[in-house]
């Protein structure tokens, strides 16, 4: 039997994977995904670490670009104070790209799923109108301008 090889790769919900534009250093939402697989799904980069094969990975950025083109108007509409439609949002995405991957890029045999994870910050609540929000911008707009 092959050697099992595990890759993990991270799907930015907003299509922005460079963190250098993120604002205020914010960590960009995103959804790691472990895979595990054996070749001819796998392959080795040049340094000798397991990835997908070339066509598996174009593959998957098809289905990360479906899936973002899919939610894109919920994504956009997330800041709101709906708690439950962001976080019904958020959990519609995450179900629609497992269910995607699953269809439409699992081998049997030779690539599997064995994990995702949510991770960065997933903003889904903001009351920018609360009483003390609004004090708190105040005083950091009013800061002395010498630091």
């Amino acid at each position: 039997m092959s050697e099992i090889l595990t890759v993990i790769r991270d799907f930015t919900v907003y299509g922005n994977s460079d963190d250098a534009q993120a604002p205020y250093g914010l960590d960009l939402p995103k959804i790691s995904v472990q895979f595990v697989g054996v070749s001819p799904a796998m392959a080795f980069d040049v340094h000798n670490q397991p990835k997908l094969a070339r066509d598996k990975e174009r593959q998957l950025r098809k289905i990360e670009t479906a899936v973002r083109t899919q939610f894109e108007d919920a994504i956009g509409n997330m800041g709101g104070n709906d708690l439950a439609a962001n976080l019904q949002t958020m959990q519609r995405l995450i179900t629609a790209f497992k269910e995607q991957l699953e269809t439409d890029f699992l081998v049997k045999d030779q690539l599997e799923l064995e994990s995702l994870t949510t991770n960065g910050e997933w903003l889904t609540y903001w009351d920018e109108n609360a009483s003390l929000v609004k004090a708190k911008e105040l005083q950091q707009d009013n800061l002395p301008q010498d630091f």
